[in-house]
């Protein structure tokens, strides 16, 4: 981290008109309106570059709750946006594997598509796991 970079960041400021100003690093106190579906504080653990400015709607998990291991979490999504950046559109993040994804509706509805042809196989596994021979592979 620069020396020149703090390494707190103050407290955004909610402005009486409802919008809310940021310290950034490279354009002062940037000023903005959230969209409806915002939930982030847009508090910063150091003070962002005016393009790493984040909505990020609430996450939204799919769960499964398990008799052998009770709840558990399988991938979360949720929308979100650099509004100061080349990339200003809103996207579907989703968690995997892979990291952290940004996906246009064409590439979600592609990941909404594959997991439900994934739930498809799981349903044909656990079938086949219903008449496998009791000891099987003992």
């Amino acid at each position: 981290m620069s020396e020149d970079r703090p390494t707190v960041a103050p407290e955004p400021r909610r402005n009486a008109d409802g919008t809310i100003s940021v310290l950034t690093l490279d354009a002062g106190t940037v000023r903005f309106a959230c969209p409806t579906w915002c939930f982030v504080e847009h508090g910063y653990r150091v003070p962002p570059a005016k393009a790493e400015i984040t909505h990020r709607s609430e996450p939204v998990w799919a769960l499964a709750d398990t008799p052998e291991h009770g709840p558990t979490s399988l991938v979360e999504v949720s929308l979100v946006q650099w509004p100061y950046s080349d990339r200003d559109a809103v996207f579907l993040g989703i968690q995997t594997d892979d990291g952290f994804l940004e996906l246009t509706p064409a590439g979600a509805r592609q990941v909404a598509t594959a997991l439900r042809t994934h739930a498809d196989h799981i349903d044909t596994m656990a079938d086949q796991l219903m008449h496998l021979p009791a000891g099987e592979g003992r």
